[in-house]
């Protein structure tokens, strides 16, 4: 049955392809709606880090002093195909990106070159490149993969499909890790839409983060065990007052971890935006009970200003009694394995996402157009965590980190509608612990840097 669906998978995207390769020959009614209705845009996108981490030195009881952990500048280039509908039918999505460093001291894993490991859960280096190991720093990989590659359709007005190498877009559990390219399922989705209520289905049979040029199947939580294929069906519904219901599940054909989420999120007539969420995951290989995250988000605009004010409060437990479990919304235990439809982003550095912590972020950001700075704007955020702890010798949890940031979108000149950013963390962890252990993703004291500089670019 597997072997089938992938078949069936594979020869959907090469019907889509010849389709539009094809399309000289198909009568001009038909080709006119596939090369009028395209575009064609892509960006050139630079991005400096340094950021330094510190441990715990469990015979003394202190700090030890902060390290290099990443230190590079990579380059990252995207150009992206987007067809529009044959005969209103069928179409083609391409999206093809580049990576290179200029120079890496750090970490290999920064995310925003490849990473000359075979995949996420092996990560066994490529030893006919020169990498003398996973974690060396030149064990990075320069060089070109395929973002999207998947023909689409429409059946109507209701139904939409895309079968290949795509990016969910229905409702679903199932999305993707970010850096400037987007990962990467091979599989399909379906799509229905009817007034006020999405419907979404999607299947897939392996995935690629974006530093990685191949895709890999999902695993158990042991990280060796083949989980199968992942699925995912879901809804939103929006009622007339514009309240939008979000709600999803997701699952593994052959693993037993399973994702779901339900999410409200409303804008009240004052432009308050408020949005309580519930993220679950059901995974006996990593938890010892159901894992489940509350969250509460909002936002509003005054004037020139704008606020955020969230909050999440996190229940984990490790199968293993010695360890402080904690919750990724993903369909995989390990990071890059896959993603979920996760909206929560505080971009100061710990995800607060331990067993029994409770977290909190505020944010604040000010438009300087009205200054006479059209273009720039700049803010500071802050966020806190804490959790107690049962575990004998295990010191209770307490993290805290800020971050200041400006914009700025350049008006005019040859790289007008270019964005450069800059990002500072200091991030503090007082919990008597060393890094990743007995809290298995608490990391010690940091500070990052990161400068930015995103130039888009449209053909068509």
């Amino acid at each position: 049955m597997e072997k089938m669906f992938k078949r069936s998978m594979l020869s959907m995207a090469v019907v889509g392809v010849i389709a539009g390769a094809s399309l000289m020959a198909a009568p001009q009614v038909q080709a006119e709606g596939f090369f009028e209705d395209s575009s064609i845009a892509g960006g050139v996108n630079f991005w400096f880090r340094d950021r330094t981490r510190g441990g715990f030195d469990t015979a003394t009881g202190k700090d030890t002093p902060q390290k290099t952990n990443l230190d590079h500048g990579s380059v990252m280039m995207n150009l992206g195909f987007s067809s529009g509908y044959v005969n209103d039918m069928a179409g083609l999505d391409l999206n093809v990106y580049s990576t290179f460093d200029l120079y890496n001291n750090g970490s290999p894993d920064h995310e925003m070159n490849f990473w000359n490991v075979n995949n996420p859960y092996d990560m066994t280096p490529d030893a006919n490149t020169g990498c003398s190991g996973t974690w060396a720093s030149e064990c990075t990989d320069n060089g070109v993969s395929v973002q999207t590659a998947a023909a689409k359709f429409k059946m109507g007005e209701n139904v939409t499909a895309k079968a290949g190498w795509f990016q969910p877009s229905v409702p679903s559990a199932i999305g993707v890790n970010w850096s400037y390219a987007a990962g990467t399922y091979t599989g399909g989705e379906i799509g229905f839409s009817q007034d006020n209520l999405q419907l979404g289905l999607v299947y897939a049979t392996e995935y690629k983060a974006p530093w990685f040029k191949d895709s890999y199947e999902f695993r158990d939580a042991d990280g060796k065990t083949d989980a199968g294929d992942a699925f995912s069906f879901g809804g939103r519904y929006t009622f007339d007052n514009g309240m939008l219901i979000d709600a999803a599940y997701a699952g593994l054909t052959d693993g037993d971890r399973a994702n779901a989420h339900v999410k409200l999120k409303y804008t009240t007539e004052g432009g308050l935006y408020v949005s309580p969420q519930l993220y679950v995951v059901e995974d006996d290989g990593q938890f010892d009970s159901t894992a489940f995250q509350l969250a509460f988000l909002s936002a509003k605009s005054f004037g020139a200003y704008s606020v955020r004010a969230e909050a999440t409060y996190t229940v984990a437990e490790d199968k293993d009694a010695s360890l402080i479990g904690n919750m990724a919304y993903r369909l995989t235990k390990q990071y890059g394995g896959s993603n979920g439809t996760y909206d929560i982003w505080w971009n100061n550095r710990s995800d607060f996402n331990h067993d029994g912590e409770f977290a909190a972020f505020a944010s604040l950001a000010r438009d300087f157009t009205d200054l006479g700075a059209p273009g720039f704007s700049a803010g500071l955020s802050g966020a806190f965590g804490m959790a107690s702890t049962d575990i004998a010798g295990v010191d209770d949890l307490f993290e805290y980190s800020g971050s200041v940031f400006a914009n700025y979108a350049i008006q005019g000149g040859a790289l007008k509608g270019a964005n450069f950013g800059m990002y500072y963390t200091n991030y503090v962890n007082d919990t008597d612990a060393d890094n990743w252990a007995p809290y298995t993703n608490l990391f010690q004291d940091e500070k990052d840097i990161k400068v930015t500089l995103t130039i888009p670019f449209t053909i068509k």
